[in-house]
């Protein structure tokens, strides 16, 4: 099994080695290697007391609540003009910020 390790310095003499799969676990060690060397130990000892299981759940069947609003705007007449200044708006902006 690999677990991947999120390890960050959190002052000048502590490591924080953490992870949260399959089971949330956090340790420190005075060196990145012993923050690591630690979570692994614990990770041992964690997963040796218990199972790590998949199981299945069924998909929502509940429409998303935005549904009933795809698309209103498909065929407004005026749809298109609004994404042509959309699009002259963002290529004003891009200039001005190239230019700068």
């Amino acid at each position: 099994m690999q677990l991947i390790i999120w390890v960050e310095r959190t002052d000048e003499h502590m490591y924080r080695a953490e992870t949260a799969q399959p089971v949330s676990l956090a340790t420190q060690g005075r060196t990145r290697e012993e923050a690591v060397e630690r979570l692994c130990e614990l990770a041992k000892q964690r997963l040796s007391t218990g199972e790590v299981i998949q199981v299945d759940l069924p998909a929502g069947t509940a429409a998303h609540p935005w549904m009933p609003f795809a698309g209103i705007w498909k065929d407004h007449p005026e749809i298109d003009a609004w994404q042509d200044t959309i699009a002259e708006q963002r290529a004003q902006l891009d200039k001005a910020e190239s230019e700068e």
